[in-house]
């Protein structure tokens, strides 16, 4: 990312402002989230709120912003030129508008009706951007009217409180599924629940909808896949609905008929059994005015040198910078070796995130010695994704799979913040089909968190898990570990 120019490091203020889980904002057209209040101490008092519309002013097509001062004295007015930007994850400008001036004071406002497509911020094709799901924006005034005399930058987040439920939904007898009829699914939140359905309408298709009740649930994601025999998921129609458009409405159609699906019941249909694995999320606090949580507000009002801001502006280099340093091996001092391949590496790097390769480095194991780790238990993948955390603090593109050995290489190593990283995706991507690795891998590193998370899943949803083959296998190959979830339930039913 280029540093700023001249004329930028001269913004009288800077503001940047994240909005996390941005795209589950549930604002309509000309409804807006507010940023905190940002103030400056000079010779007027001005205060500033950023507004941005997630669905536009006019065309929900477009992402709108307004900026409102205001001032101690209504009377005052100053003048003032307005950039904003929206910045990706490495502070690079994805989006600008045209930098406008205006004269403000008590109630006036400085607006872009069209600043950026919707889509093009939260319907990104690259799974990177998807996974960040944060509206990084940043905000520059500039003095028009007289030189100002300090520069003040201003950070705050905001983060949108998302819930999310994985699990899978066993249609049962699916053959005997008529027109008409409906099987329901209870999705139980924590002091409330939702209602979905699938049924066969006329023209043999399989639908899902959603039955409307009371509930706090403003903005809900539904996501089904069908899981073939073969274990593969198959995508099917995904939905996005606000809260009054819980009525009754169809939020998937299965991408096959009943029909289709009969006739390859071999791929399909396991003892007539239709599986479907659905991932839902969904935003439950409703307030326009407000946002669930703030995190931080930093302030820096003394005199910055244009240095000083051009280095501030560019912190979103470092990491790219160290990333660098890796891929190029510059300056490496240490190889890992797997059985495969060799990755050339810093010791401070390592050292600095990992106490066991601190240790080894310190004393005088033959890795000093030989500048040479040998790691042939770990796969390349896995030591690609644990040295790219070691020097970028980032994990992209992660699955299911990769998680579980990316924790044991974590635990291995005793890279903790990474190892709570990946616990934290397990407990979060949690499902009936995916549990009974969770159970031996939080036993086998003995994560006491991890597996009494496991087994009150277990527990709580044991209607699903407790008949699938993947359980019924996991009490032959695990008997120990899965007679100790099943006396937990016992003991639950007995007290």
């Amino acid at each position: 990312m280029a540093c700023s120019t001249d004329s930028e490091s001269e913004a009288w203020l800077t503001f940047f402002w994240d909005i996390e889980n941005f795209s589950y904002c549930w604002q309509k057209r000309d409804e807006c989230i507010r940023s905190p209040e940002f103030k400056i101490e000079s010779i007027e008092t001005f205060s500033w709120t950023l507004n941005l519309y997630p669905r536009g002013r006019k065309d929900e097509n477009f992402i709108s912003f307004l900026i409102q001062g205001t001032c101690d004295d209504e009377s005052k007015i100053i003048q003032v030129e307005c950039e904003l930007v929206f910045l990706d994850k490495n502070g690079s400008v994805m989006q600008i508008n045209t930098r406008k001036r205006n004269n403000f004071q008590e109630g006036v406002y400085l607006s872009s009706e069209e600043f950026s497509r919707r889509k093009d911020e939260t319907n990104s094709k690259s799974e990177d951007l998807k996974s960040w799901d944060i509206l990084r924006t940043r905000c520059r005034l500039w003095r028009t009217d007289r030189k100002a005399r300090n520069h003040t930058t201003f950070s705050a987040r905001t983060i949108l409180s998302v819930k999310r439920r994985h699990f899978l939904w066993r249609v049962e007898e699916f053959s005997t599924l008529e027109s008409g009829y409906t099987v329901p699914y209870i999705i139980r939140l924590e002091s409330d629940e939702l209602v979905i359905n699938i049924e066969v309408d006329e023209n043999d298709e399989i639908i899902i909808w959603m039955k409307s009740y009371e509930t706090n649930v403003i903005f809900f994601k539904f996501q089904p896949f069908i899981t073939a025999i073969s274990g593969k998921n198959i995508e099917c129609e995904h939905c996005e609905i606000f809260s009054d458009e819980f009525k009754n409405d169809i939020i998937s159609t299965l991408p096959f008929t009943k029909t289709h699906l009969i006739n390859n019941k071999h791929l399909y249909l396991r003892n007539d059994v239709l599986s479907l694995y659905c991932e839902s999320s969904w935003a439950d606090e409703y307030n326009h005015s407000e946002i669930e949580r703030i995190d931080s507000i930093f302030f820096r009002n003394r005199c910055m040198s244009d240095t000083e801001v051009r280095k501030l502006d560019c912190m979103a280099d470092l990491k790219e910078d160290f990333e660098c340093l890796y891929i190029a091996g510059i300056h490496s001092d240490v190889k890992l070796r797997t059985a495969t391949q060799t990755f050339h590496t810093h010791k401070s790097f390592l050292s600095a995130r990992s106490p066991v390769f601190r240790k080894m480095f310190e004393t005088d194991m033959k890795e000093k010695i030989q500048e040479c780790v040998d790691i042939p238990d770990l796969e390349d993948d896995t030591v690609r994704r644990m040295l790219q955390y070691v020097y970028t603090n980032a994990l992209k593109d992660l699955e299911w799979k990769s998680v579980l050995k990316l924790y044991a290489a974590a635990d291995k190593y005793e890279i903790l913040t990474l190892k709570g990283k990946c616990s934290s995706y397990l407990k979060s991507n949690l499902c009936p089909c995916n549990l009974c690795d969770v159970l031996v891998l939080a036993d086998m590193h003995v994560d006491g968190d991890l597996k009494d998370i496991a087994q009150d899943y277990a527990l709580k949803y044991e209607a699903d898990v407790f008949p699938l083959d993947e359980w019924i296998e996991f009490t032959k190959t695990h008997p120990i570990l899965a007679a100790e979830t099943m006396l937990l339930k016992w003991r639950k039913a007995n007290n």
